[in-house]
């Protein structure tokens, strides 16, 4: 064997021994010790306070809608639990919107041209309540952070799901309160 062959076998053989810890490393990863990082975050990024307070879990497996050798590559699932957004300082309700469950899987080939392709949002037992009041102030009108350039990131949903959803409204404008509840139908 020579020598640049034992040079090449070493990088590649130290190459898929790195590949390999890293999916060990993201497949093991205790995705709750990234909770208040994301919770910190998403805070900033809506003024608001944010928070996943029940699991947060990342699976990864294969997409079986995918085709060709796309369908060999893993998508993370993310499944996160009791997720929460507060509601303004004048809200009535403490709670802006409540999720019990929330879970999506992410394609991950299209992040590297910053877009986020995602199949199918699942939500479990929605809840958010409404507010709009005299002056026009509205709880769903949040405050983002100015960056003076749009994100060059793009979002694509295709589908969401909800399972027994519930809203709520107090339109002061036009004196309305309302609840409506929604119940699946099978």
């Amino acid at each position: 064997m020579t020598r640049k062959t034992k040079i090449a076998g070493g990088i590649v053989g130290g190459i898929v021994l790195l590949v390999a810890v890293l999916v060990v490393v993201v497949a093991t990863f205790d995705w709750n010790r990234a909770r208040p990082m994301i919770n910190e975050r998403v805070s900033a990024a809506i003024g608001r306070p944010f928070a996943i307070n029940g699991d947060l879990s990342v699976e990864w497996s294969r997409e079986s809608d995918e085709g060709g050798w796309r369908a060999w590559v893993p998508w993370p699932r993310v499944v996160a639990n009791d997720i929460s957004v507060a509601n303004t300082e004048w809200g009535k309700a403490p709670q802006f919107a409540t999720l019990k469950r929330g879970e999506f899987s992410l394609s991950p080939l299209p992040l590297l041209s910053q877009r986020v392709v995602i199949r199918r949002i699942q939500l479990t037992e929605p809840a958010a309540d409404l507010e709009r009041l005299a002056d026009g102030r509205a709880n769903w009108v949040f405050t983002l952070p100015e960056s003076g350039e749009p994100s060059p990131w793009v979002l694509d949903i295709n589908e969401i799901g909800f399972d027994k959803v519930r809203f709520g409204l107090f339109e002061a404008v036009l004196q309305a309160n309302l609840v409506a509840v929604g119940v699946p139908l099978g």
